[in-house]
């Protein structure tokens, strides 16, 4: 069977709007910008000529809408950056939403393929550019300038993981783990135990982070050996999880610091031992002990709770009674922090970042690129964090209150009778 050949119109630089000399002696990446930036405008015009079926420079009807100038856009390609002049659309009945080129889009899926080497290494791209030097430039991203890249950051990471943190004055330690799929042909997942403190000038600080298996009491002395062993002094409360282990080493390594439990995961505990259809009820119940005006009123919050749910949710009684006290240290603590305190979410929205980034990767080739990836994530969090009010005043009520917590226990024996039901 013959094949049929379509003639293609022959184009000259000319009608692409160059010059055969301004073309000469240019590197393929520039060529490829130039090509890229070509085609996506011509296709983008074309997108608008179909929304209002007429190309430019044709009469339309009044209400059918009109192109209103250009503005520019620029794209990240796996040949460097390209800015794209993208037409505006006024009075149109539909609103003109690119297909080409959409709203979200900033750079191509090679590029992103080319990333995804910087993730698997560990790299972070957006706060830390800077550890690029030159090679983020017009001719993109090799694999070569990606390695050099990536020894650098290395070699910050061991200087941070090492620093000295004597200085560091932390008011606020929050600690908990990640677990990630970290090991090419392990399908298990593993820790990573993280701390981080918010500072008496109310900056928050990443502070150490460390392979923790499953979270056991000693992998979690190890990290507390760590800090230790730099100079980070004991804070005045430590905000976690719940993991046993956690709670194990820090009475080991601080008996005398507070902790904070985070609630998020108490009320989550206790509403898995309710029946669903009475959830959102026990919820509301729920709240009204941890964010109540103040520690008087949360007390008798839980009498309320215990009194209304003891004889039909005894386990979730239980379960709530279980490191209660822990969770309502905060109240000790200066109104103004409540909301950072209450829950470890500002160390949890980090691990979102986290596990956003290592689905890039699937797995990791070995510790270091997953220790470094975390680092690099969590000190771009950490960089874009606005802080808590701090001043004088609030530090000395900061200590009182840490006193207070330490010596006076906050009495929720009511609940007592239900742990055996938990």
């Amino acid at each position: 069977m013959a094949r049929k050949y379509r003639k293609i119109e022959e184009l000259s630089t000319a009608d692409l709007g160059f010059s055969l000399d301004e073309l000469r002696g240019r590197s393929l990446e520039e060529l490829s910008r130039r090509g890229a930036k070509l085609l996506l405008e011509v296709a983008l015009a074309e997108e608008v000529s179909e929304l209002l079926g007429r190309h430019r420079y044709q009469r339309g009807t009044d209400d059918g809408g009109y192109r209103n100038g250009h503005r520019r856009r620029r794209v990240q390609t796996g040949a460097g950056p390209v800015e794209v002049e993208m037409p505006k659309v006024t009075g149109a009945l539909l609103p003109h939403r690119s297909e080409i080129l959409p709203a979200w889009k900033r750079r191509s899926e090679d590029l992103t393929e080319v990333l995804s080497l910087l993730y698997a290494e560990g790299l972070s791209t957006r706060d830390f550019r800077r550890a690029l030097g030159g090679f983020w430039g017009e001719a993109g991203l090799s694999r070569s300038s990606i390695s050099r890249a990536n020894t650098a950051l290395y070699e910050a990471f061991r200087q941070w993981r090492s620093r000295d943190l004597s200085g560091e004055d932390v008011l606020y330690l929050f600690m908990d783990g990640v677990y990630l799929k970290m090991r090419v042909g392990n399908s298990s997942a593993e820790a990573v135990l993280v701390a981080h403190g918010i500072t008496a000038e109310g900056k928050r600080v990443l502070l150490g982070l460390i392979l923790g298996g499953r979270e056991s009491e000693d992998s979690w002395r190890q990290l507390l050996e760590n800090l230790t062993g730099r100079g980070l002094k004991p804070p005045a409360l430590v905000v976690h999880d719940g993991n046993a282990g956690l709670i194990k080493a820090l009475k080991g390594a601080w008996p005398r610091v507070p902790r904070q439990r985070c609630i998020a995961h108490k009320i989550r505990n206790v509403l898995d031992r309710v029946p669903k259809k009475h959830q959102t009820e026990v919820k509301r119940a729920l709240t009204k002990i941890f964010y109540a005006a103040d520690l008087e009123e949360a007390l008798e919050a839980v009498k309320a709770f215990a009194a209304k749910y003891g004889r039909s949710f005894p386990a979730a009684c239980g379960v709530l009674a279980k490191d209660l006290a822990d969770c309502l240290t905060f109240y000790r603590f200066p109104q103004e922090h409540w909301k950072r305190l209450r829950t470890s979410n500002v160390i949890e929205r980090a691990f979102r970042e986290v596990r956003r980034r290592t689905d890039v990767v699937g797995r990791f080739p070995g510790e270091m690129a997953a220790l470094v990836l975390i680092w690099a994530t969590m000190e771009e969090d950490r960089l874009v964090w606005r802080g808590v009010q701090m001043d004088g005043d609030l530090r000395m009520r900061i200590v009182e209150a840490a006193k207070t917590a330490s010596a006076d226990a906050i009495d929720v024996s009511v609940l007592d009778r239900y742990k055996e039901a938990a």
